[in-house]
């Protein structure tokens, strides 16, 4: 069976519309490992052991280690604040 094109198309945190598409954000709910480059700006957490570790990650920037493991990060909001983990001058 052939299904026709369409300009729609259905995919976790995407409008019909495309409207999420257009804001060039990742997203909500986007996952990525510690030792990687940060894709989307924001407040990520990860589940550790029966409670919820959160940090907030600058685009750019490596994925933190939690206790020097490798752990998935999940994008929970947008939102950035002053507590951000920005690259260290000296590097």
């Amino acid at each position: 069976m052939k299904i026709d094109s369409t300009p729609y198309h259905y995919g976790s945190g995407f409008n019909v519309d495309g409207s999420q598409e257009a804001t060039g954000r990742k997203p909500l709910g986007y996952t990525q490992y510690s030792g990687t480059l940060c894709q989307q700006s924001g407040v990520w957490g990860a589940a550790v052991n029966a409670a919820t570790q959160v940090v907030t990650v600058e685009k750019g920037n490596i994925m933190p280690y939690h206790a020097g493991q490798t752990i998935n990060w999940q994008l929970m909001d947008y939102s950035v604040n002053e507590n951000i983990i920005k690259p260290s001058p000296n590097i």
